[in-house]
């Protein structure tokens, strides 16, 4: 599959756009940033799994997966925080619009359009226009001239990765993108840019996680509260109660 050019891209995000904002006020002011995006995923009723992937391929982001009565989304919790939060909103997508269907990996996003929109619909749930550019605006920041902390800092508030916050600039003052570019060189995948990034993170006090994996193991309370007031309540059998718990090893299978 060839990598989708600069016109596909721009004709494809003026597609998500509309969708991703609308979506976005139907829950939350548009003044407001998510600060906790598990927390408002599972408000708006997601089943939330979250595990480290088993293999070395830690480009697996996520997948949904309908396990009645449930719209799971899975995150693999072996990638940064900031990207794990960008992944519920990504699954969200597909889940909302019904496009693309199976695992989701990161570099997917360079090649197939229901993956690059999907992208598209988290980068505007996460950082919208206007508080983008208000941000910059209100800090007086000059966009050609950004330095790394200003955008580590920026990622902190929209609470996102770094190279996700960066891209989101670059989506909305193209004019910079050459010069911004360069600002990409401190979120590679070698030790030295890693460390680089992390003490630039703790000099302006930001959250570590973001950039790192978390490894943690998590599922929704939700899915087993449902299960034991319904059992409470007979609306279930306890044959029926377990097995909707095992819809959980279902989900992990394979992976």
């Amino acid at each position: 599959m060839k990598k989708l050019t600069d016109d596909k891209k721009i004709k494809l995000y003026e597609e998500v756009c509309p969708v991703a904002l609308k979506y976005r006020e139907s829950f939350i002011q548009k003044d407001e940033v998510i600060k906790d995006t598990f927390k408002t995923i599972e408000q708006l009723g997601f089943l939330l799994l979250r595990f480290p992937a088993v293999g070395e391929n830690t480009s697996l982001s996520g997948f949904t997966m309908y396990k009645q009565p449930y719209h799971c989304i899975y995150v693999n919790s072996r990638q940064n925080l900031g990207r794990q939060y960008l992944s519920c909103w990504h699954e969200c997508y597909h889940i909302y619009t019904g496009e693309g269907s199976g695992i989701s990996y990161t570099e997917s996003a360079m090649e197939d359009p229901f993956e690059y929109k999907a992208n598209v619909f988290a980068s505007i749930i996460l950082m919208p226009d206007n508080l983008v550019k208000g941000y910059i605006e209100s800090h007086r920041l000059s966009v050609d001239y950004l330095k790394y902390e200003d955008i580590i800092q920026m990622q902190n508030f929209f609470n996102v990765g770094y190279s996700a916050m960066l891209t989101r600039i670059i989506q909305l003052y193209p004019q910079y993108k050459k010069n911004l570019q360069n600002r990409y060189a401190i979120a590679g995948k070698s030790e030295k840019q890693r460390k680089l990034l992390e003490e630039k993170t703790q000099s302006v006090n930001g959250n570590l996680q973001l950039i790192n994996a978390t490894n943690d193991i998590y599922i929704s309370d939700s899915f087993y509260e449902d299960i034991r007031y319904n059992l409470d309540k007979k609306r279930i059998s306890k044959e029926k109660a377990f097995e909707l718990l095992k819809v959980i090893d279902g989900l992990t299978d394979g992976l």
